[in-house]
């Protein structure tokens, strides 16, 4: 009696159908693949942008400006760190830094995102922005404590507090850095009313941003 075995391997039916679903699954893959990488690049951009605005507020706090750029010696290196590979400044979208501009004492850093475009501060969604005034303040506030308590001491030891504030402020012991406020602007001092005035963020005196002891 004879028998018929069936040939081993696939028919083309057979070899058609498996690469079918293989295209399927490459094609779903792909996408699932590149979303990954997107979210990679967004988590690494919010943390740079975040270390960078840290980096920025307190450059303002002990020079009472912003860098001219991200690189610049005195701020990358010293203020913020390199990273690994030097890529701390690096848009994690696009292989050169991420957007730096200064305008009425705000600072603007952001990426351009996943389309690599930009498209301007006012349409991208990976943005820090550092207002001038909030490191400011803060700086003045804690001038302004110190001096108060050395002002305290050098009264009820009988010194005098006549003339400008620069005089007044040799007089306690204090460096001429404690001439300016924390936005760089001399303060003014008012000897019959034993008060110090800064003029606040906009640098006038008499408005409604001004700091007095």
């Amino acid at each position: 009696m004879m028998t018929c075995e069936r040939q081993q391997g696939f028919t083309l039916l057979e070899v058609i159908i498996v690469l079918g679903v293989m295209g399927l699954l490459l094609g779903t893959a792909v996408p699932l693949a590149g979303a990954v990488v997107q979210a990679d690049r967004r988590a690494e951009a919010s943390s740079e942008l975040a270390d960078i605005a840290d980096a920025l507020d307190a450059y303002w706090f002990d020079k009472a400006s912003f860098p001219s750029g991200l690189t610049d010696s005195d701020f990358l290196g010293v203020y913020l760190q390199p990273g690994p590979m030097n890529t701390a400044t690096g848009d994690a979208f696009r292989n050169q830094p991420y957007v730096f501009s200064v305008s009425g004492g705000i600072a603007t850093v952001y990426s351009v995102g996943e389309n690599g475009v930009d498209d301007g501060a006012s349409n991208e969604e990976l943005i820090v922005r550092i207002h001038a005034a909030v490191p400011g303040t803060r700086k003045t506030w804690m001038r302004l404590r110190w001096i108060v308590e050395l002002l305290a001491e050098h009264i009820e030891a009988g010194g005098s507090v006549a003339g400008s504030w620069p005089v007044v402020r040799a007089s306690i012991g204090l460096g001429a850095s404690f001439d300016n406020d924390g936005w760089g602007n001399q303060m003014q001092w008012t000897a019959a009313t034993h008060t110090l005035t800064s003029a606040g963020a906009d640098g006038v005196f008499g408005t409604g941003d001004d700091i007095t002891i």
